[in-house]
């Protein structure tokens, strides 16, 4: 592990001091946070950039954290600091964008107008048109906006993989690089259920001129009355073809995932890299069975070249 501070050309070396680091990331969060305690830290100030390497060499491709530091403490008599840093997607929620007109595909149109403020951003098609005008807001607002009607319409999650200052939009699961760790030598585990985002009836509607101009139920009758009522109405936008979209999206939302919170420790310089939204794999204590997870939330420290992280995860099935 290599930690760099940076400003303009300025270059230190905080790994030596560094007392303790840490980083996480969550469902919906766009950016991660990095956490840092320096013992009599040379001078830090703010938006200097603090980098993360998973190696001892500091090449680019073993980089998993770069960004801003957007406040820092700094103790007067021992000159000890900490600091708080954000990925570089924190900008988008430091920047407005004016009232915006959306006509195409809401995945492309999120990419033209995030990649016109000169951030280097790719973003698949998200599979749905989106025509309408929208009041000036943050552009991280922009995007949880359209990636939760991704959800609603698709099914799909997306979360953001930062490789340095090139931002890319990935369907949860979508990591190239998928970690596997044994269940026999996790620090903890257990497993459970949560229905907390499951629904058992879907409505899609369509409007015009602010009325419902179409609408569809579909409700999942066993599941109703296993855990109750639970109501999820969609905004069809242009789509046309509600039963199939209600259909869908009642079979995706009333699956009840399995979750599973673990501590993992391990030296897995790829696996650094590890954020919510990524796809692990978990080889069970028979040492044949293989279960495949999403990671909704991970909490990170580094210590004495060793990888302890909390995750927290979910499958539907």
């Amino acid at each position: 592990m290599q930690i760099i501070y940076g400003k303009e050309s300025t270059r230190i070396n905080l790994t030596p001091a560094t007392k303790e680091l840490s980083w996480s990331s969550s469902r919906g969060q766009i950016a991660q946070n990095c956490d840092i305690q320096v013992l009599n830290a040379p001078p830090i100030e703010s938006a200097g950039f603090l980098m993360l390497f998973s190696g001892d060499l500091l090449k680019e491709s073993q980089q998993f954290f770069h960004g801003p530091i957007v406040r820092f403490e700094r103790d007067d008599k021992s000159g000890d600091t900490s600091a708080t840093a954000y990925e570089l997607s924190w900008y988008l929620q430091k920047n407005e964008t004016s009232r915006i007109k959306l006509n195409g595909d809401a995945g492309k149109e999120l990419e033209r107008l995030i990649r016109a403020t000169g951030i280097n951003f790719s973003c698949p098609a998200f599979g749905f048109e989106v025509k309408d005008r929208l009041a000036s807001q943050s552009f991280a607002s922009l995007f949880t906006t359209l990636t939760e009607q991704a959800y609603d319409k698709t099914g799909k999650r997306y979360f953001v993989q930062h490789e340095r200052d090139k931002l890319t939009v990935l369907p949860e699961g979508g990591n190239s690089v998928v970690p596997m760790f044994a269940a026999s030598l996790l620090e903890s585990s257990s497993t459970g259920e949560s229905i907390e985002e499951v629904y058992t009836v879907v409505t899609a509607e369509r409007y015009k001129d602010d009325r419902v101009a179409a609408s569809v139920t579909k409700e999942n009758a066993n599941l109703i009355k296993q855990i109750g009522r639970m109501k999820k109405v969609i905004d069809a936008g242009e789509e046309k073809g509600l039963d199939a979209l209600a259909s869908k999206q009642l079979a995706n939302l009333s699956k009840i995932p399995k979750t599973r919170p673990i501590t993992v420790k391990h030296e897995d310089n790829q696996a650094a890299r590890l954020r919510a939204g990524w796809l692990i794999k978990i080889l069970e204590k028979d040492n044949v069975t293989i279960t495949d997870w999403i990671v909704t939330s991970c909490n990170a420290r580094w210590k004495g070249g060793q990888y302890t992280m909390d995750l927290q995860l979910e499958r539907r099935g």
